[in-house]
Order: structure tokens, then C-alpha cells, then sequence
């Protein structure tokens, strides 16, 4: 079982399951997404706003970095960028761009270098949408600089 350390401001820390940390913070962003009309937070929402605060992004964010290790997303992610020109960047585009029927191609070389790495993150998603969508929402924490792998901190 993985497990997660929390730190609050504090500096106390505890030691949550990857489950249920994953599930207190998606209680504790669905309240703080209307917190105007939502009942009050659950218990382990409440206890995990002591470690992750009450900035709606940053739980969000700390949500698709744990979303992150289920089905692997990491290791899909390093499969896509290893052995790749294309920068973490020009992939996450390349991402978005599918399924985009606004997505205009520029020439017909860098098209025939984007379908194969369509084709490549077709493979690696197995060509589903919802993969696809939670892969994008990672690699835009790489491409924001909100996560770099020398900073994750999960331990085992």
C-alpha cells in the first residue's frame, strides 16, 4: 500500500493511505467549489483541509498529482517523453490538439511528426478520452512548473 505524507503549516505530519487522502481531497475541493450551497465538509474533508489549506487550486492541483497514480498516468507519461524530441510542451499541444476540430495543421512535414506521436499517445492511453483528458491535466502541472519529479514525495 502507498502512502502519503502530509505536513501541515505547523509542521505536523501524518501518514495517509493513497485512497483515502485521494477522497478527503475530492470532498474538500467539492465543498470549496461552492461552499455557499454545499452541506457542511465531511469529517476527513475537514481533516485534510488542515494540511492542504483552503486554496481551491491547490487542492486541485494536489488532486491530479494523486489522480497521477492510479492507472499509472506517470508511467504513460514517461513513456510518451522518453525518447522523444518533442518537449514536455510541444506534447502536452499535441495532446490537446486531438479530438480539437478547430486544430488547424501547419505543414505537411511537422503533421506527419504529429501523427506519429498521436499515434504513440493513442497507443500508450489506449485510445481512451478520459485517460487522455487526465493525462493532459498532468502534464499541465509538468508544463506550469507546479510539479517536477524531484519534488514528488511519496513513499512506500
Amino acid at each position: 500500500m502507498q502512502l502519503v505524507t502530509l505536513t501541515a503549516p505547523d509542521g505536523h505530519r501524518e501518514r495517509w493511505d493513497m485512497k483515502t487522502t485521494y477522497l478527503a481531497l475530492l470532498s474538500w475541493y467539492s465543498y470549496l467549489k461552492d461552499t455557499e450551497n454545499s452541506k457542511e465538509p465531511t469529517e476527513l474533508a475537514t481533516r485534510i483541509s488542515k494540511f492542504v489549506g483552503d486554496d481551491i487550486k491547490q487542492v486541485h492541483t494536489f488532486l491530479v498529482y494523486l489522480d497521477g497514480f492510479n492507472d499509472d498516468l506517470y508511467s504513460k507519461l514517461s513513456l510518451l517523453t522518453h525518447n522523444s524530441t518533442k518537449s514536455t510542451v510541444q506534447l502536452y499541444f499535441i495532446m490537446k490538439s486531438i479530438n480539437n476540430h478547430d486544430y488547424l495543421s501547419h505543414n505537411k512535414k511537422k503533421e506527419r511528426e504529429r501523427e506519429k506521436i498521436i499515434d504513440r499517445i493513442e497507443q500508450v492511453t489506449s485510445n481512451d478520452e478520459n485517460t487522455l483528458k487526465r493525462l493532459i491535466r498532468l502534464t499541465k502541472l509538468f508544463v506550469d512548473g507546479q510539479l517536477s519529479y524531484k519534488n514528488m514525495e511519496v513513499c512506500k
